[in-house]
């Protein structure tokens, strides 16, 4: 049925909500009929700080989308993200009856239940269980042991959890917004989901999400994510140290990044000047963008030496990760990227999420990556349902796949100074 093929993905982020409502055509093939973007200033570091502000613009994000697609929205997949978020590795065995026989779905139903028995702490609970590989009678490596014979049937598998509280304050806020929560998608397997490519999961790649509060971090190895982790630090540090060196207003201090900002200040010239107006002083102040950028490259490098310790996991000693994608507004910074391969030593790239059509002028970037790869991530992985009112859906069919303008003049009206010319304004 033709509303089953509709799901809304939601990203609440340190600095921004982004709604996007996707659907499936008959092609397979996801496409964009809503989505809106509006500010977003009660979160910290990817934690509830401020339950009603989060709530008000999740509120104003869900009814802006639901007015650009002409459905209303009933149930969203939700971002989580934050440091609370902890992840392992782990073998299990399958239970079975005794005998060598072929393994059936019913097999991989009870692996991935056997996966997911895990000893939780009282304030830990399960949010993914995703299958790396089998062993059969102790061949290893095997991706998908349907139909295969065996005796023994072990799984491993990459467990994520999160904490009760966390994720209760984050799903108490989108549920006083007025949908329910169907489920929560740690955020750094939803980029990941967003931007890389088959190659890259296949021969090993870190996929780094550096957003307003965290940055999210996702090892793919074989086709399969092998590690997780979130980083407490994203945009909004980047700017706060320029509000302190400069004693301005932290929305002047993000004007300035967003304006003049440069992770690589040796290439910056002495006479790019800045006139600042410093709350401690009466008369304006004359910076130069190389000062900006000393500011910012401290902090970029003390991200990068912090995104090093959370690579070197023993896990990961022998994973090839030579390649490392970079995506999330965060990354945008100029130089950001240069500095990247001096520090690792290995190949960057920037990516834009992909996989979405109909993305609007203006959102086809880094900073969407999250909410597009929430929205593929529950086409992909999770049982088909219906997240929009069935007596409004009529409105959407025939439509271009493109989002009207009530949707898009709600980016615009969020973008920075930068981007709201990039996206036409």
């Amino acid at each position: 049925m033709l509303q089953d093929d509709f799901r809304v993905a939601i990203d609440i982020g340190t600095t921004k909500v982004c709604t996007i409502i996707a659907r499936k055509r008959a092609d397979n093939r996801v496409e964009v009929s809503g989505i809106s973007t509006v500010p977003c200033n009660g979160m910290k570091k990817g934690t509830v700080a401020d339950s009603a502000a989060v709530t008000a613009a999740i509120k104003e994000s869900i009814a802006a989308a639901s007015a650009d697609a002409g459905v209303e929205i009933t149930s969203v997949y939700a971002g989580l993200t934050g440091s609370h978020i902890e992840s392992k590795n782990r073998w299990a065995n399958v239970p079975r009856t005794e005998g060598m026989r072929a393994v059936t779905d019913l097999d991989l139903s009870a692996a991935k239940k056997a996966a997911g028995a895990v000893d939780l702490g009282d304030d830990r609970r399960l949010l993914h269980v995703i299958p790396r590989s089998y062993a059969l009678d102790g061949l290893h490596g095997v991706r998908n042991p349907l139909g295969m014979h065996t005796g023994e049937l072990h799984i491993e598998s990459h467990v994520i959890t999160g904490s009760i509280s966390k994720i209760t304050e984050l799903h108490n806020a989108v549920s006083d917004a007025g949908v329910r929560v169907s489920s929560m998608v740690v955020e750094p397997l939803a980029s990941a989901d967003a931007v890389l490519t088959a190659d890259e999961r296949e021969e090993g790649a870190v996929l780094i999400d550096v957003g307003g509060g965290t940055s999210d971090i996702a090892v793919y190895h074989g086709g399969a994510v092998v590690h997780t982790a979130v980083i407490p630090v994203g945009g909004f540090q980047f700017s706060n140290d320029l509000s302190i060196a400069f004693a301005i207003d932290f929305d002047s201090a993000e004007q300035l990044k967003i304006d003049h900002g440069t992770a690589a200040p040796e290439l910056a010239g002495m006479k790019e000047e800045v006139v600042l107006h410093p709350t401690t002083m009466d008369q304006p102040l004359t910076i130069t963008r190389r000062e900006i950028g000393q500011v910012l490259k401290e902090r970029t490098s003390e991200l990068f030496r912090m995104i090093q310790l959370k690579l070197e996991e023993p896990h990961l000693a022998d994973i090839p990760t030579d390649r490392i994608v970079f995506t999330g507004g965060g990354a945008k910074l100029d130089g950001f990227l240069n500095i990247a391969k001096y520090i690792f030593q290995r190949k960057v790239r920037l990516a834009s999420p992909r996989g979405l059509d109909g993305m609007p002028e203006g959102t086809n970037d880094p900073a969407y990556s999250a909410a597009a790869g929430i929205a593929l991530w529950g086409m992909r992985n999770l049982a088909a349902e219906s997240h929009v009112s069935e007596s409004k859906i009529a409105a959407t069919s025939g439509g271009s796949g493109k989002a009207p303008t009530g949707a898009l003049s709600m980016i615009r009206g969020w973008l920075p100074k930068r981007e709201k010319e990039t996206a036409g304004a």
